[in-house]
Formats: C-alpha cells, sequence, structure tokens
C-alpha cells in the first residue's frame, strides 16, 4: 500500500471543504466567508465516502441525514435533490484523492 502524502491529502480536504461553504451551505453561515469552519464535522464523513467510490445516492442519503437529522432543517419533502446532485458533481470536480 503506498504512503499517504499528507499534504496532498490535506489540500483535497481542504478544497472539498471550499465546495461545502460555496455551494452547499444550508444554513447560510459561509456567505462570503470561504474560510469559514462551520461544515468541517461533514468534511471527513464525505471525504471517506468519495474515497470509497461513493454513488451519488449513498452521498445523497448522506446530505439528506446531515440536512434533515443532524441539522434539524427538515422536513424531509424540502430537501432539494436538485441542488444536492449539483453539490455532488462539485465535490467530484475536485478530482481523486490523493
Amino acid at each position: 500500500m503506498p504512503a499517504i502524502d499528507k499534504h496532498a491529502s490535506r489540500a483535497w480536504r481542504r478544497r472539498l471543504r471550499e465546495v461545502l461553504n460555496r455551494d452547499w451551505d444550508p444554513i447560510g453561515v459561509t456567505a462570503g466567508r470561504p474560510q469559514d469552519d462551520e461544515y468541517d464535522r461533514y468534511v471527513g464523513d464525505i471525504a471517506a465516502m468519495l474515497r470509497e467510490n461513493a454513488g451519488d445516492e449513498e452521498l445523497l442519503a448522506y446530505f439528506r441525514w446531515a440536512e434533515v437529522e443532524a441539522m434539524g432543517l427538515g422536513p424531509e419533502d424540502r430537501f432539494d435533490r436538485g441542488r444536492i446532485l449539483g453539490v455532488i458533481a462539485a465535490l467530484r470536480q475536485v478530482g481523486p484523492p490523493p
């Protein structure tokens, strides 16, 4: 198993964080503050899912859980699947994990 490049991994996770702050931001707290750490608790899970080649449906389920259950932004029928698919596409554009 090849060694993990810690610097490259941190940079990749930083780019994921930027996408979450810019494109996801379900509670509207990071507008204009790209370095905000509001969603850091989700970056690790999302990074792991992307490393494991999670499909869109699996990622959608995670974002649904984060918004509806963890953040209490429900009800579930207000979950915007189309918007989250855009977030997932932006996360995938960051590129593969190092």
